[in-house]
């Protein structure tokens, strides 16, 4: 399974960083964030330089459903120089056919025209329920999108955009018959690149609940058995449980929008905020703690450390705190080393380990309880819980018989 980075703002050189040091297989990048010359320079850089890595860009034409409010926040996509194939939609120019069509052209030409090694359609979010008229556009988008890569003449692979609320994806009739109509597509695209979107990027509550998790991993699985190949973005430290249903690739980056999916990002700007506190990934935990919090537990609970080369950036000297630019590197480490740990050759092995894993995780907080040391609100075990319940829904969900 392989990790990339999902591009954002004050990226410098942490994309970089990541793949000179083999922590990252390539990197989605995101036009809000970053002018049209400079992306188009950046990534003949990267192919120059990693010449095995993974380029792609995630256009984001779902933002232009936003567009429509003058108001909105859409970066460089919304530029007077910005890229030329995006424009504000409403939804009813994309029931027409000829409107849809063009747009799908216009996005996989540019595309056409940039050393990316894999290219991602566009499409829009499925908001409420696949019961909906923005599902049955998502439908128009994925079903053509072949076609027009056809029409372009390019022997790259191309993923359809599947971009699901999580308020859809727990409506369970409506999504098993959406991915059936996926699976019987007459002309069909390589792969999806899935996102699940929340409401609010820092709602842990939202994307950690049990039918949430559960869904996002059918999504996968369906797809996987049907021979699609599935890239997985903003999926964070859920990567390694989509890994162990069948995806290919998961993707996440250094601040909370870059970690959880959510049209939010594109919502009119509210006011600026403080930088959020460092943290540290640990595998233990399957979460992220405070750096102080680290430095409390390391030496009377060495189970939270990795015991990986990047947990160097954590000095205990230092009270444990890294370099801000450098905790999105210790991310990438581990969770490609709970990619390494958890997703096994079949599904019953990988899931067999993902509930070990969380079993284990559940220990070390019933200690850290024992101790009495208190953790923030985001560093407690309450994502635990829903985990273990998707895992097992999922399984009775995909008929996977667990030991």
């Amino acid at each position: 399974m392989k990790l990339y980075a999902q591009h954002g703002h004050g990226d410098r050189s942490k994309t970089g960083e990541g793949l000179n040091l083999g922590l990252i297989d390539g990197v989605i990048y995101g036009p809000k964030d970053i002018a049209e010359g400079k992306l188009r320079a950046t990534i003949e850089q990267i192919r120059e330089k990693h010449k095995k890595a993974d380029v792609l860009v995630d256009p984001q034409f779902y933002a232009s459903v936003a567009a429509v409010d003058a108001a909105s926040s859409l970066g460089n996509l919304g530029d007077d120089d910005g890229y030329s194939y995006f424009h504000a939609r409403r939804r009813s120019q994309l029931l027409s056919a000829s409107t849809l069509r063009g747009d799908l052209d216009a996005v996989l030409g540019f595309q056409h025209d940039l050393r990316v090694t894999k290219v991602i359609a566009p499409n829009i979010v499925v908001p409420r329920s696949f019961d909906s008229a923005e599902s049955a556009i998502a439908m128009d988008f994925i079903s053509n999108t072949r076609s027009a890569w056809e029409r372009v003449g390019d022997q790259r692979p191309v993923y359809a955009t599947l971009a699901i609320s999580r308020d859809a994806l727990v409506q369970r009739e409506e999504l098993l018959r959406f991915l059936g109509d996926l699976t019987m597509l007459d002309n069909r695209p390589d792969g999806f690149y899935v996102l699940v979107a929340v409401n609010k990027a820092e709602a842990r509550a939202e994307l950690f609940h049990a039918d949430v998790i559960a869904g996002w991993m059918l999504v996968n699985h369906v797809l996987k058995l049907n021979g699609y190949q599935i890239i997985n973005g903003y999926s964070d430290i859920l990567t390694p449980f989509l890994g162990a249903v069948g995806a290919d690739a998961g993707a996440t980056g250094w601040w909370s929008n870059l970690r959880a999916f959510s049209m939010d990002r594109f919502a009119p700007p509210s006011g600026g905020g403080r930088l959020p506190v460092e943290r540290y990934l640990s595998c233990g935990l399957l979460n992220r703690i405070l750096y102080y919090e680290l430095s409390a537990l390391r030496s009377v609970m060495p189970g939270v450390l990795n015991v990986l080369p990047l947990d160097s950036l954590y000095p205990d000297v230092a009270a444990s705190q890294p370099a801000r630019p450098q905790e999105v590197l210790q991310t990438w480490e581990a969770i490609r080393s709970l990619i390494g740990d958890l997703v096994r050759s079949d599904v019953v092995a990988s899931l067999s380990a993902c509930l070990d894993a969380l079993d284990s995780a559940q220990g070390l907080y019933d200690n850290i309880g024992v101790r009495g040391v208190a953790l923030d609100t985001k560093s407690n075990d309450e994502h635990i819980e829903p985990l273990q319940e998707g895992v097992r829904l999922f399984a009775n969900l995909a008929e996977v018989r667990l030991p």
